[in-house]
């Protein structure tokens, strides 16, 4: 079994970091780069854990706009344990990522997995957390058994459908935005569809003077892209819970709500 927890010297784990990404670069995988590190508040001088998580996706399709999700966790005295948990059911979530709400725009064969997840702590961290009662092999050991789910023919077929919503959904989006365009032109007081949020938008709508022929191919769109993102979030479903059962959990967190 690989290791995936990675403890050098203050002076050369960054520089572990920065090898780690290059060779997923090289091999054209997307990775997640998570470091606890071991700080000092300049108030009192308490140990502080910071957690962080940097999910890197250079590797997607060319209308899925999901790039990067970043996490940062402090963890005072009175929590410090907990450093290990969040840890793991962080890299979980990563495992998965399928029907997550906060990603609008799942694609299934990139994203079963973050293809590659490494944790990272400097020496100085790794002694400190071993002090306040953190096994650190049994963490290694944890981190580095939660594997990816590799592809089945289920899910090539899957990622096909998903494929074609993504482009449904994109080129629908395209067509609102020209549609967008048009009645912003009829606006008595002109304002930018694109820096507008939909309620903004929807604000907009109630107080002009809108043509009849515009309106019916907005609510038209709109109707579209509502179904095609039931759709997404169908397919997401269904990749979620197949990918979900694969995936070995350690012993410490399997009585946690990981889908929350």
């Amino acid at each position: 079994m690989k290791n995936n927890l990675i403890i050098n010297t203050p002076e050369k784990i960054e520089g572990d970091v920065e090898d780690f990404k290059m060779d997923c670069l090289d091999d054209e995988k997307n990775y997640t780069v998570a470091k606890i590190k071991l700080c000092r508040d300049i108030k009192n001088d308490k140990p502080l854990l910071f957690y962080s998580q940097d999910l890197t996706r250079n590797f997607r399709g060319e209308s899925d706009p999901f790039g990067k999700k970043q996490i940062l966790k402090v963890f005072t005295p009175s929590n410090h344990e907990a450093v290990a948990d969040v840890s793991l059911t962080k890299k979980f979530e990563d495992t998965v990522l399928a029907h997550r709400n906060k990603i609008r725009d799942y694609s299934p064969m990139t994203d079963i997995s973050s293809q590659n997840m490494k944790l990272f702590m400097d020496e100085n961290t790794a002694e400190f957390v071993s002090d306040i009662g953190i096994n650190v092999d049994g963490l290694s050991e944890d981190f580095s058994e939660m594997e990816s789910v590799e592809t089945t023919p289920f899910l090539d077929d899957i990622s096909i459908d998903a494929t074609k919503l993504k482009e449904d959904l994109f080129f629908l989006n395209e067509r609102m935005t020209v549609v967008k365009d048009q009645m912003a032109d009829t606006f008595e007081e002109y304002s930018d569809p694109r820096k507008l949020t939909d309620d903004e938008f929807a604000a907009c709508l109630a107080r002009e003077n809108i043509p009849d022929g515009l309106v019916q191919k907005y609510l038209e769109l709109k109707e579209q892209i509502d179904q095609v993102k039931g759709q997404l979030g169908e397919v997401n479903t269904v990749v979620f819970r197949e990918t979900a059962t694969k995936i070995k959990l350690p012993e410490r967190i399997k009585g946690y709500d990981l889908f929350r």
